[in-house]
């Protein structure tokens, strides 16, 4: 089975419709979201359109929960970030929102593999540190055992971590990157952010992973930019977001 992972659209539909028309070269057999699809970028109805129509199965970001009620926006305490969160809300239809509201925090596959956005044990925890790796390796050994790869999102950042390394240098590297897992261990994969990269890379991140030759393959697709800009700028979104985007920070 191929899968191809996405992370973080947050409403970039420049990056979106790049990494779609990578996902469709491609040719996956099924295609998984890791939830925020909305929030920061300007066109939250059309990323949520889109994934729909590419039957993708997702989960809920912290974003989603945002947006929808589920999580009090007054625990947003920067200004820019609730203001592009109140952007997306004010703009998605009552379907979007019932289907975002809807999303199930995890996914669990028969092939060994889940789904979450934050951690496995948290779907809010930013997993940073190497300490936080390391606590959900052995959380992940201990309470889901059949587990082999833990798919998440939230940091923005490609990583691959085992429960004796942590790799997250993948913006070094060729715009395909081919890591060979090993079937006794187990992993945390973040395939890194479509419309908000944050490790200094501004293409779009995403991840193509077969689980027969357990192979995963660390993606970037190059896009507008400067036209997701142009359309941050016109929602009159706080500068800093609107030239982050530029920097892959």
């Amino acid at each position: 089975m191929r899968y191809a992972i996405l992370a973080d659209v947050h409403a970039n539909l420049e990056a979106l419709q790049a990494v779609m028309a990578a996902v469709k070269k491609a040719k996956p057999d099924r295609v998984i979201h890791l939830g925020d699809l909305v929030g920061y970028g300007a066109s939250p109805v059309e990323c949520v359109d889109a994934v729909r129509q590419s039957k993708a199965k997702g989960i809920c970001g912290n974003h989603e929960r945002y947006i929808t009620g589920v999580t009090s926006i007054e625990l947003v305490s920067r200004d820019d970030k609730r203001a592009t969160i109140e952007y997306s809300r004010d703009r998605l239809r009552p379907d979007q929102l019932l289907d975002l509201k809807c999303l199930p925090l995890q996914i669990a596959t028969e092939d060994g593999l889940l789904f979450v956005h934050g951690s496995p044990r948290n779907e809010d925890e930013y997993l940073l540190t190497y300490e936080a790796y390391m606590e959900n390796i052995q959380y992940l050994r201990m309470t889901m055992p059949d587990v082999h790869v833990c798919f998440f999102g939230h940091t923005h950042v490609p990583a691959l971590a085992t429960a004796t390394n942590v790799e997250s240098k993948f913006e070094e590297k060729p715009d395909v990157a081919v890591v060979q897992l090993a079937d006794s261990r187990t992993y945390l994969i973040n395939p890194g952010s479509v419309g908000q990269p944050r490790d200094r890379c501004a293409k779009a991140a995403w991840a193509l992973y077969d689980s027969t030759e357990d192979v995963v393959e660390f993606r970037r697709a190059a896009y507008d930019v400067a036209g997701a800009q142009r359309r941050m700028a016109a929602a009159g979104f706080d500068e800093k977001l609107v030239q982050r985007l530029g920097l892959g920070q």
